[in-house]
């Protein structure tokens, strides 16, 4: 049985899931090979490659500064993240050092993204009842629009700039994000006890496959595995208000559990970087670059922790203004390649709502 995940694979698939239209998980083409037993899965096997679009050999004809509008396009709900860790790995590499004020304001605007991608796989979550997704759905399009107003667009921000940022938001952007947040958190206080007690056991994912299939982001945290590059990240600014979530179960209601409370506690966080904020947005937000950007002939890796869980970049230079190569492990693909060991010996009737849980994004990992 080939089981696909939005409604336009119907002609190819045996079955669609009932997933909701804005689930991102079914923005791609991409299916899932079952074979079924009484309705039990005995195996699982994710058919990918079928929306791939050769993003890492056009890399290769982009300068630096253009490779950044290309980053940003493959964990389309994150896009922000794809354009900081691409821009560190070069401001490493030629020794570039960040302004303060925009180090600041990569890291807000990082857990902001965090805060909206959580909200967006909250949101399309195959709830039992309309008003729980539709709450998350509420307070993720607030925030949404709000980044709008500050980078003009809803998505792709192209904020980020090697050496720094674009330009500052205003002190009101600031004050208004801070009463969203506050909004969210308010709103926000908990999961539904009904949904909580619904899907306990369900599509577990036990620690040692969580380590041994090197999955990372809540996914991993929801197991028990508790990694979160955050915690030693020199290149963004600490806070003390931060706490990791982890949780140890490792099913269904775990992983929802883990991106809840990872939403209020990015909210909480950035709401503690209001004072620091507001001091330094008269700040210079990036530095003065040659014509030119060209990167010494040599290997280069970076790694950056995504709301998806951690994506690390290999740059391969020849000295030129272009790489000769930059590939991207991207935090999708590990998840997706984890959704046979919690499926196998689940329902097929389950089958949503345990994809519905594993966060991912298609085109992160068909890049």
């Amino acid at each position: 049985m080939i089981i696909g995940l939005s409604g336009s694979d119907a002609p190819r698939v045996s079955q669609v899931m009932p997933l909701v239209h804005h689930n991102p998980a079914t923005h791609g083409m991409f299916r899932i090979s079952v074979e079924v037993d009484d309705g039990i899965i005995t195996a699982a096997q994710p058919l990918l490659g079928s929306m791939h679009r050769g993003a890492e050999k056009l890399f290769e004809s982009r300068d630096y500064r253009q490779v950044l509008g290309l980053a940003n396009r493959h964990e389309w709900l994150s896009a922000y993240s794809g354009e900081v860790g691409v821009a560190q790995l070069v401001e490493q590499t030629l020794g570039i050092e960040v302004p303060p004020a925009a180090k600041l304001l990569r890291t807000v605007m990082l857990e902001v993204s965090r805060v909206t991608s959580h909200l967006a796989f909250l949101a399309a979550f195959p709830w039992s009842d309309n008003h729980t997704g539709q709450s998350y759905r509420a307070q993720r399009e607030n925030l949404v629009a709000h980044m709008q107003q500050y980078t003009g667009s809803r998505m792709h921000h192209m904020l980020t700039r090697i050496g720094g940022l674009t330009h500052a938001p205003t002190k009101q952007w600031v004050d208004a994000l801070i009463e969203i947040l506050e909004s969210t958190t308010t709103t926000l206080t908990s999961i539904p006890e009904n949904a909580r007690s619904e899907y306990v056991g369900l599509g577990t994912l036990t620690l040692d496959a969580a380590h041994d299939l090197a999955v990372s982001g809540p996914v991993a945290r929801a197991s028990g595995y508790p990694i979160d590059l955050r915690t030693q990240d020199a290149l963004l600014v600490s806070n003390s208000a931060w706490t990791m979530t982890h949780a140890t179960a490792g099913d269904v209601t775990a992983r929802l559990e883990i991106l809840h409370n990872e939403v209020i506690v990015s909210a909480n966080s950035i709401h503690t970087f209001a004072n620091e904020i507001h001091q330094v947005l008269n700040h210079e937000v990036n530095v003065l670059l040659p014509k030119v950007l060209r990167v010494p002939e040599g290997s280069y890796q970076h790694s950056i922790e995504t709301p998806l869980g951690i994506a690390s970049w290999f740059l391969v230079s020849k000295g030129d203004k272009m790489p000769y190569r930059l590939k991207l492990r991207p935090a999708s693909l590990n998840t997706v390649l984890a959704l046979p060991a919690v499926l196998v010996n689940q329902s097929v009737e389950h089958v949503a709502q345990i994809v519905a849980s594993m966060p991912f994004v298609a085109g992160d990992v068909d890049r």
